[in-house]
């Protein structure tokens, strides 16, 4: 049973969630799985929150399962290219390889160590970006920093979208949808989390409440519970209107295999 004792999306919207109920702990009992295949999640309007941004924070739990197809888009902002390496920014897991952020096309990049996943089970990621500092980008799995390297030294700022944010594909198709699962996906819009907040958000693989100011000091811009208090096909956004739609999907891609 989710942690919501709202029962109707209006009250949810003017609640904004995201405290436990009866003072109990914060509740986590979906997520929702991707085919890697042709199935995704994406806004219906353009998600402009980080136009213009100089600072930006990215995270979620992925539980990713191994192929013989390494490269795995997670999610993705578009800019209006139908082709290529190109968008706002995009999160790219390549099995074997590395783990892959970037902004605007590949050659402004961060990367981590992709050895630092494990492949069928669940992991928290933590990337953030500051581009008033060097270095510019840090990614943090399960807590721990797995940084490599960054090249963003040359960005001053995040461009303009003009497409949605996709979770599980990619605008221009460029690589592989995303194989396996994903949960509480959140973004902070403006603000560069610290490698504490990556500590307090892992919380030893126990997800937390993301909107607890004794947890993380800033609320998230955008909040996607992963099927917790969501009814198909739409995943709300807790704390804004950038509700996902789920395509290619049914009611069964939202599953009970939760970090734990």
């Amino acid at each position: 049973m989710s942690f919501y004792s709202l029962t109707s999306y209006s009250q949810l919207r003017v609640n904004q969630v995201p405290l436990s109920s009866g003072g109990g702990a914060f509740s986590n009992t979906k997520s929702t799985r991707f085919d890697g295949i042709d199935e995704f999640c994406e806004t219906a309007s353009t998600y402009s929150e980080l136009d213009g941004k100089t600072k930006a924070s990215f995270s979620m739990w992925i539980n990713p399962t191994s192929s013989t197809t390494i490269r795995r888009t997670v999610f993705q902002i578009g800019d209006g290219n139908t082709s290529g390496y190109k968008g706002v920014c995009q999160l790219v897991l390549m099995e074997g390889i590395r783990i892959e952020f970037s902004l605007q096309t590949q050659s402004y990049y961060g990367r981590a160590d992709i050895s630092s996943i494990t492949y069928g089970s669940w992991n928290h990621l933590l990337i953030t970006v500051d581009l008033d500092t060097n270095p510019e980008f840090k990614c943090y799995v399960n807590g721990v920093d797995a940084t490599t390297n960054d090249n963003m030294g040359s960005r001053h700022s995040f461009i303009n979208a003009s497409q949605g944010l996709m979770i599980g594909e990619w605008h221009t198709s460029h690589y592989d949808p995303f194989l396996g699962a994903i949960d509480e996906f959140a973004i902070w819009s403006g603000t560069a989390l610290t490698s504490s907040d990556a500590t307090a958000i892992y919380n030893n693989g126990q997800p937390n409440n993301l909107n607890d100011s004794n947890i993380v000091a800033t609320a998230p811009t955008t909040w996607y519970r992963m099927g917790d208090g969501d009814t198909f096909p739409t995943l709300q956004d807790t704390n804004g209107s950038a509700d996902l739609t789920m395509n290619n999907m049914t009611s069964g891609n939202i599953i009970t295999d939760v970090p734990t």
